[in-house]
């Protein structure tokens, strides 16, 4: 069963919303939960859950580091552990976890949103009478991301196959050596996107305030439940809850 772009597009911003809205690291176990659960059924692939898992990889050190910031700096609440001017509370135990919780959350729920054409998402804002330039541009953007990662990961290969190992730099110089590998792929991202400007200038872009599809993204009869259950569902989190 695959489904329809825009109703993968609710499912995302349903959970990630109920996520920032409720500060509750049980409702954010639930929703990461959930969150595994559909990344499993909606269009499973081996390579789409090896690019979760090796997201979730990369960022973990940075996660766990805003989960210990957030622990030792927040001091309101009952002391549980105290050593000179070090505290751990509850209230920053507990916005540490949920914090670090909704982190996960987002990177896994966004794996829904992976290998999905570019084409489609210009469809389904077309549907959702988003206006086309505010959709180009959000498409662009989606269309750009895994483009500057290949480049980025091909600039790093290179560095290995000359015997430097960024991993293995000292944090100053690493950080050092991102900053001079990322001016080149700016460079080359501004030269592409001066030639896409002047592709679209050379096929009219915004010539007629309405454009043609070749191809439609209706709605299957599943889509349709799916939405309303979920919508029912969301409405009715928010007011029990």
């Amino acid at each position: 069963m695959k489904l329809n772009l825009r109703t993968i597009l609710i499912i995302v911003i349903m959970i990630t919303s109920l996520s920032v809205i409720y500060q509750n690291i049980v409702v954010q176990i639930g929703l990461l939960i959930i969150s595994i659960f559909l990344l499993m059924i909606i269009q499973p692939s081996k390579h789409k859950l090896l690019r979760v898992l090796h997201r979730l990889k990369n960022i973990a050190k940075i996660i766990l580091t805003l989960m210990i910031f957030q622990v030792l700096f927040r001091r309101a609440g009952e002391i549980y552990w105290q050593w000179g001017i070090i505290q751990i509370t509850s209230v920053g135990l507990n916005y540490g976890i949920i914090s670090s919780l909704r982190f996960f959350l987002i990177i896994i729920i966004a794996g829904l949103l992976f290998d999905i054409p570019y084409y489609d998402y210009l469809l389904a804002f077309h549907k959702w009478k988003i206006p086309y330039e505010i959709s180009f541009l959000v498409t662009s953007v989606i269309h750009f991301i895994p483009i500057f990662a290949r480049q980025f990961q091909r600039s790093n290969e290179a560095l290995l196959l000359r015997g430097i190992d960024l991993k293995k730099l000292p944090i100053i110089k690493r950080f050092r050596a991102y900053l001079t590998l990322l001016f080149p792929i700016l460079a080359g991202a501004i030269a592409q996107v001066k030639y896409r400007a002047i592709s679209l200038e050379l096929r009219a872009f915004r010539l007629y305030n309405e454009r043609t599809f070749l191809y439609e993204a209706k709605l299957r009869w599943f889509d349709y439940v799916i939405q309303v259950f979920i919508l029912i569902g969301f409405i009715i989190i928010v007011i029990k809850i």
